[in-house]
């Protein structure tokens, strides 16, 4: 009898665990699926655009001049707090002069010519990205999405106490042990990235959209926007400095950027400040990110150094460790989830963790149809509505994707609601798996399908690019454009890897049970 409440335990543990893991598991995995894209998010930005198809630019051998004079000579153009986007932030190849009152001046750094930005005709990444958070569906999706990841969270830590508590053997040699273990071990070693990137994702999706409420309760009834309260500490408003009135020559920009990497340098600076441009008071400021010193600065905390306009003089230095101990703080829990300023190896790692983490997922839903299955063995073919949505949703999703990136090169740019056909299209083909998915018996076959074709999607995708865009791979490494090379390569041997998934997958049941016997 002294066994009994501890018995209980697990199987309560066990059944709950189940309950919310299945309840949860199709929309974390949605969110997972988009989010390994959005981590390449600046790659597919710089990659989808033909006006980012030039060679990559030094940023210290720019005439900066050349472009930013003519800008700033127009009237209508503020000369005070102008933003420089220097090539190579985020990816993007191009020169960007902005102000938060007027629209940006985009400029090929190499030609010093004005480019088109296809802003608002291509947003592909971002349409990617704003799936992996449910933007599609607005507060709704916000608040949908931010409890999943809650969901999660507690579905995590149950079922690390499972394993300690139950003391899993994980001999079994049937497709329902091999689900388990695997669902197991690889939540197990790779937990604590997952659960940061998780947490994360739930602070920005219900605490912002959520906080409504505290804002009104801490302000006094001033405001109901929380970033009115958060934006002084993060980001406090400086000083403003007094305009001379008077007109001086400037320091050539690239000089200043010389100047601050010698200040500074292991800083990889992307972004300028102007401040009262032209005047004998003018100060530049050089923001960028420190690689040396990762989950401390890169989203809030940039470290920056402030320049003389005139002749180059040292104002201020600003390291990583300089600032206020909430943004080293903010940095530190939005790292692994926003990337900002990391190189391409750490996005890779983190897309191949967060992959991991949607094949566990899967071998989860798995788990739980193959011990309805068995309920029907050797009597009739097994058809649950939940495992024909799982499929739907978690492999009819990714020939869906492939057919999103294969429109970028098929749709024309100059094509009237180009935005709304293509995504309209994705939608269409992802219902149509749905569709497709309830009209195959067989979910083997339904599944050797959808990654056969979308592995044609994907693989046909660069071909397309380098027909439409004028460039092929060789001429892409030979001017240097390594960021549209690489996705296009990276998009390639997804597909073939898809390929080979729909080529040894099996056929059928029977096959499956001797195939992760053998292999899983």
């Amino acid at each position: 009898m002294s066994h009994n409440p501890t018995k209980l335990l697990k199987q309560r543990l066990q059944r709950v665990h189940v309950a919310a893991g299945i309840t949860f598991s199709l929309f974390m995995y949605v969110a997972v699926f988009f989010g390994i894209f959005a981590i390449f998010l600046p790659y597919i930005q710089t990659w989808e655009k033909p006006s980012r198809h030039f060679e990559a630019a030094d940023i210290k051998n720019i005439n900066y001049s050349a472009m930013i004079d003519p800008v700033i000579s127009d009237p209508e153009f503020p000369r005070n707090n102008i933003i420089i986007q220097l090539p190579g932030y985020r990816g993007d190849p191009a020169l960007k002069i902005r102000h938060m009152f007027t629209q940006a001046v985009v400029f090929n750094p190499n030609s010093m010519e004005k480019i088109e930005d296809e802003k608002d005709i291509s947003e592909l990444a971002w349409f990617l990205n704003s799936m992996h958070y449910g933007r599609p569906l607005k507060t709704f999706g916000y608040l949908l999405f931010g409890f999943v990841a809650v969901g999660v969270m507690f579905l995590i830590i149950g079922g690390l106490i499972q394993v300690y508590l139950i003391k899993y053997k994980n001999k079994g040699k049937n497709q329902q042990s091999k689900f388990s273990k695997w669902h197991r071990k690889i939540f197990t070693w790779i937990f604590a990235p997952f659960i940061i990137v998780t947490l994360t994702g739930a602070l920005m999706n219900i605490g912002f959209v959520g906080s409504a409420p505290m804002a009104y309760i801490s302000s006094k009834g001033e405001t109901f926007q929380i970033g009115r309260l958060i934006r002084p500490v993060l980001n406090p408003e400086k000083e403003k400095i007094e305009k001379k009135n008077d007109t001086v020559e400037m320091l050539p920009i690239n000089e200043l950027i010389k100047k601050a990497q010698e200040i500074n340098p292991n800083v990889n600076f992307h972004k300028i400040k102007l401040i009262n441009w032209k005047d004998s008071s003018a100060q530049v400021e050089l923001e960028g990110y420190n690689p040396k010193m990762p989950f401390l600065n890169g989203i809030y905390n940039d470290p920056t150094v402030i320049l003389s306009g005139v002749d180059g003089s040292l104002i201020q230095n600003i390291k990583v460790l300089d600032s206020h101990w909430s943004k080293l703080f903010v940095d530190s829990m939005y790292f692994l989830h926003l990337l900002f300023g990391v190189d391409v190896f750490t996005r890779i790692l983190m897309a191949t963790l967060m992959a991991i983490c949607a094949v566990a997922i899967g071998f989860g839903v798995m788990l739980w149809l193959e011990k309805r299955a068995k309920r029907f063995e050797n009597k009739v073919p097994f058809y649950h509505w939940f495992g024909k949505l799982s499929l739907a949703v978690m492999i009819g999703v990714i020939p869906a994707t492939g057919f999103i990136f294969l429109l970028q090169w098929i749709l024309p740019f100059d094509m009237q609601d180009r935005l709304i056909w293509q995504k309209g299209l994705f939608f269409v083909f992802w219902l149509a798996t749905f569709t497709w998915s309830f009209y195959r018996i067989n979910s083997y076959q339904a599944t050797k399908e959808f990654f056969f074709i979308g592995a044609l999607f994907f693989m046909l995708t660069p071909i397309l690019h380098f027909y439409n865009s004028g460039f092929n791979p060789i001429e892409l490494y030979a001017l240097k454009m390594n960021t549209i090379l690489n996705v296009d390569l990276g998009l390639f041997l997804f597909g073939l890897l898809l390929m080979l998934l729909a080529y040894k997958l099996p056929n059928n049941r029977n096959e499956a049970k001797s195939f992760f016997k053998a292999k899983v």
